[in-house]
């Protein structure tokens, strides 16, 4: 039932095109192929020079030449479109233009969506390189060393640093002022008892923390604490953590849901959300963890070097419950206490929260689909 009336729309481009040339003698079709043609090589010739001037590089400008090509097929070969409407079965040929103008937009957006990418992923390892290269640290000094990731942390972060030295447990601090935009960074280092790195430019929490364990890797640290800037937690339970990793762990989570305690307890929202990054995170990474959002934790060598190279960026901590139990890492958990925040409020409430929930459950199931980068003995 449909050939009788597909086929006449399949002949009209043609139909049209050839009465054209009866009437004008081909001149307006040839004006317009001429104007084509040098418009095409107009944009090709000018890619070309920007290629060889060194403004584009040669791998992104291949969509462009291709690009170019195409349109000059275009140009030359007056019945092209509705060629190509026949081969893809498209009764109205000019849709065909449409389709090819849509797909060459959305590979220009993927091929740039790549380049940022790595682009980011490059500007991180400069800021952290030239945060730890320009900062002023101390010789290492015990075998602990306690990362503190700070942002805007001034009212907080000299009584996070004495809360840390008044525990009986020799250790070595280490605060990243993640280019705090306050007194963060002299307030840490007016207390004399801290190394501090200033990254220039804020990268998040991820590569903050990454900072930390790039610079305890470098310098042979056995044990790495990661512990947050804004006061809510308790120094007193890092030995409870590291007493863990001497049994084999290689990372312990201090965790607030592993007892039902009276101590701090999160929103309800908050709560829900943590619940259900707890079973996804279970099924990915084959252990059972309860409070996957937490950023109190202890690490081992081998998971500093490891993390030094891999930690994610962003919200990283469910991401790298993930990355370390795919990896073939041995987590665990104790029950710690931590109080309410400080300061400020949390970065993930509200329409952000619901952001941060589908982001990050993105990540850790993209996490849980990779192959693992080392050998799981």
């Amino acid at each position: 039932m449909l050939e009788p009336i597909d086929q006449p729309i399949k002949e009209t481009g043609h139909f049209i095109a050839k009465r054209q040339d009866q009437v004008m003698g081909g001149f307006a079709v040839d004006k317009i192929q001429i104007f084509s043609v040098i418009f095409t090589l107009f944009i090709f010739f000018f890619i070309f020079g920007l290629v060889k001037n060194k403004r584009i590089k040669e791998e992104y400008s291949l969509l462009w030449f291709a690009m170019s090509f195409f349109l000059l097929y275009l140009s030359l070969d007056r019945y092209a479109i509705d060629r190509l409407g026949e081969l893809f079965g498209i009764a109205y040929s000019p849709s065909v233009l449409t389709l090819l103008t849509t797909g060459f937009t959305f590979l220009v957006l993927i091929h740039l969506t790549v380049v940022v990418t790595r682009l980011s992923e490059q500007n991180k390892e400069l800021i952290q390189e030239m945060g730890l290269g320009q900062s002023a640290l101390q010789a290492k000094v015990a075998d602990l060393l306690v990362i503190v990731p700070a942002y805007n942390e001034e009212k907080t972060i000299g009584q996070v640093i004495e809360d840390l030295k008044s525990i009986d447990l020799p250790l070595d601090i280490l605060v990243i002022n993640d280019g705090s935009e306050d007194l963060t960074s002299p307030h840490a280092k007016s207390t004399g008892s801290a190394m501090v790195v200033d990254l220039p430019k804020n990268l998040g929490i991820g590569g903050a923390v990454q900072t930390g364990f790039k610079y305890a890797a470098r310098n042979g640290y056995p044990i790495a604490v990661q512990f947050d800037g804004d006061g809510q937690h308790v120094a007193s339970e890092i030995p409870g953590l590291v007493h863990e990793l001497e049994k084999g762990a290689d990372m312990v989570i201090g965790s607030r849901f592993l007892e039902k305690e009276a101590g701090y307890r999160p929103t309800f929202a908050r709560r829900t959300g943590i619940r259900l990054f707890e079973i996804v995170n279970s099924l990915l990474a084959g252990q059972r963890i309860t409070d996957n959002t937490s950023g109190f934790r202890a690490y081992n060598r081998e998971a500093i070097e490891f993390l030094a190279r891999h930690y994610p960026v962003d919200y990283p901590e469910p991401e790298a419950v993930i990355l370390l139990g795919r990896n073939g890492f041995r987590m665990t958990e104790v029950c710690t206490r931590m109080r309410k925040r400080q300061q400020g409020d949390s970065s993930i409430a509200g329409i952000t929260g619901l952001y941060y929930m589908i982001k990050v459950l993105l990540a850790v199931l993209m996490t849980g689909l990779r192959k693992p980068v080392r050998e799981i003995r």
